[in-house]
């Protein structure tokens, strides 16, 4: 009630319509998802990285501003995608020395193959691109599931995550069908905000249903998410289900993976099934 009450008086005070929030307090996404219901405000914008790592990049942007008058503004928000990258030398190196089955698959047949694992019951570490910058894994660095079967939750959490039955998973999904799944829908691309699932659909995709019938989201689009939209898209066409599982690709207690190194520590020291790296796809040698 504090916080809608600053920022009732906020918006009365500018007469704007739209708020960006940064800040430790702008992580509190269940308070994101009912700004816009709740306030004046028509508009929300919470940055991927909103607490003291964010603020830091955006303080050093300042400076440079500050010290480069003549530098054009940015137009449009920083990707997420700002970490470290593939070291594609060492991923050659497990491809040769690992042992493990693995395969190189073109674009449309990675997706498709690995959409056919997920929706088997395989749980797939997932390594693409940049690492993000920022607390959520939003497809480049993330453990992707099924959200179908119920027991999926406390398989995860016992056999791949290590923590406790009741912390929930996050639902990606194709932003095109976010009205279909979520009450008030609201484009939420850094998995941002908690929204409420429609009561018809929280039966479909209980692995990403909290007990009160929310879900933190990750909306994803063909230009935000090049390589991990098509990754639902081919998982929709295959199940109907145009959401994925996703949670970062870490074990608790231990930072999200960003090397191929940390990739591979986790994946041959937990539950996961398979893990791809940009195109190539390890198996553990057990059928899957």
């Amino acid at each position: 009630d504090l916080y809608k009450s600053q920022l009732h008086a906020l918006a009365g005070r500018s007469g704007v319509k739209q708020l960006t929030l940064a800040g430790g307090c702008a992580l509190n996404s269940v308070m994101n998802g009912r700004i816009l219901s709740a306030t004046p405000f028509e508009s929300l914008h919470v940055p991927s990285a909103p607490a003291d790592d964010g603020t830091a990049l955006g303080a050093a942007l300042l400076a440079y501003r500050e010290d480069h008058q003549d530098h054009p503004p940015q137009k449009s928000a920083l990707t997420p995608f700002l970490g470290s990258h593939i070291d594609q030398d060492a991923l050659e190196r497990f491809k040769a020395f690992s042992g493990l089955d693995h395969e190189d698959l073109p674009g449309s047949m990675l997706y498709q193959k690995t959409a056919d694992l997920l929706a088997e019951g395989a749980i797939i570490g997932w390594v693409q691109g940049a690492a993000e910058f920022g607390p959520r894994a939003l497809g480049h660095r993330s453990i992707l599931a099924d959200p179908r079967p119920r027991q999926m939750m406390d398989k995860i959490n016992a056999c791949v995550k290590f923590r406790e039955r009741f912390r929930p998973y996050a639902p990606s999904i194709l932003h095109e069908y976010g009205p279909d799944y979520f009450e008030d829908y609201q484009d939420t691309p850094y998995m941002e905000r908690t929204l409420r699932f429609r009561p018809e659909v929280r039966e479909r995709v209980p692995a990403v249903v909290h007990v009160d019938g929310s879900g933190r989201l990750q909306s994803v689009t063909k230009i935000r998410n090049p390589e991990f939209y098509p990754l639902i898209e081919a998982f929709y066409t295959k199940t109907g289900i145009p959401i994925l599982l996703n949670t970062s690709f870490n074990v608790m207690g231990k930072p999200m993976v960003h090397s191929v190194e940390d990739a591979f520590g986790v994946f041959l020291g937990s539950g996961l099934d398979g893990l791809v790296i940009g195109h190539t796809l390890f198996k553990k040698n057990r059928g899957i």
